[in-house]
């Protein structure tokens, strides 16, 4: 879909249109009055994957990459300044996460930016956005503290971490807010071709426990000189905070995408359920159960018969000694239709990992 200058001007003049997604800002701590604030973070850990990955180096993942090393996953440095009329947000980041997430980015310097957007306010609860920003997509978040469970799941792991472009973002009331975007493409920074894609993200917390969001993207994902391959994605997520200890998340996507040298538009679809409980303040337990299929390899190539579909089910153990310091134990099974985990000397269609981490933000 090409859309011209004044076509994208006009979306962003006239729609007034956040999800906590997977979404670096949330690594910034409170900074109160302050108008400018430096945060940070830094996640270590050790991962053991029972296929033992050639060159140890794991596949379908960009959390806990490395198999059988003590390594960084992901460290962060931010500085965010907010006044009352403009904002803006300059991030570095580096570690495994980052080699295997950015590696199609084609500048090793770009790689190294997390974030790099600023904002001017144009109305009461209505921001506009520009630059590298974090995505508008899924439940979890990038920074491991943030999320239930160390590892990502399978969907959060084959849908945008960053995104560029403009973000206009509405807060309409203390209940419900919208965001509309006109990005480069699906979770790039360079443009690939001469096309914007599109973005929508509602996020609605009607009671202080429930919280439920809807977020989608319209875009080609094809190279300039090649025919149109547009993607349409969808993903829902809820969250509720049960009375005590106990939390619930549920969370969908569904996509769509016409393949190149192909008439018939295929899909692919994933889902998970999650569950926390506090057992103190300084000791959880969490377990999620997920399943992806991809049976027409869109997102995920595999060059097996039935493509991949896989479950996974983990087990985290989380312990947090001192206030910002979090040790974690996370146990995950894999189960696949297809032989996918290739392993030193076979491949199998299941497979397990385990692994440790230490995190700490400020």
């Amino acid at each position: 879909m090409k859309l011209s200058l004044p076509a994208l001007t006009a979306l962003l003049l006239n729609f007034t249109l956040v999800a906590n997604a997977q979404n670096a800002d949330s690594v910034r701590q409170d900074a109160g009055s302050k108008p400018f604030a430096i945060s940070g973070a830094v996640d270590v850990y050790y991962a053991y994957d029972i296929s033992k990955p050639p060159g140890n180096n794991r596949a379908f993942t960009t959390q806990a990459f490395r198999h059988n090393e003590f390594n960084l996953n992901w460290g962060f440095l931010q500085a965010h300044y907010e006044s009352d009329k403009i904002r803006a947000t300059f991030g570095v980041h580096t570690g495994t996460y980052v080699q295997a997430n950015y590696a199609a980015e084609p500048n090793d310097l770009t790689r190294l930016i997390a974030q790099a957007h600023a904002g001017v306010k144009l109305g009461e609860g209505l921001w506009l956005d520009m630059g590298i920003l974090p995505s508008h997509i899924g439940y979890e978040s990038t920074f491991s503290g943030d999320n239930e469970i160390y590892t990502r799941a399978l969907m959060a792991e084959n849908s945008p971490y960053y995104e560029t472009g403009a973000r206009l973002t509405a807060e309409l009331s203390e209940q419900l807010t919208l965001k509309l975007l006109v990005l480069n493409g699906w979770q790039i920074i360079r443009e690939t071709n001469q096309a914007k894609s599109l973005g929508f993200s509602m996020a609605w917390q009607p009671t202080e426990q429930l919280k439920l969001s809807y977020n989608n993207y319209y875009g080609n994902e094809a190279p300039d000189g090649m025919k149109a391959q547009r993607r349409f994605f969808h993903n829902f997520y809820a969250s509720y905070a049960l009375t005590g200890p106990l939390k619930l998340a549920a969370s969908a996507d569904y996509g769509r995408q016409r393949l190149l040298g192909s008439t018939r538009k295929r899909n692919w679809y994933a889902a998970l359920l999650l569950a926390q409980y506090q057992v103190s303040t300084k000791l959880a337990v969490a377990g999620r159960v997920e399943h992806y299929n991809d049976k027409d390899q869109v997102i995920i190539t595999t060059y097996t018969a039935n493509g991949f579909q896989t479950s996974s089910a983990s087990l985290n153990l989380d312990y947090a000694p001192a206030k910002q310091l979090l040790l974690r134990l996370e146990a995950r099974g894999y189960d696949s239709k297809d032989e996918v985990f290739r392993g030193e000397d076979q491949v199998r269609d299941k497979n397990a990992l385990l692994v440790t981490s230490m995190s700490y933000r400020f």
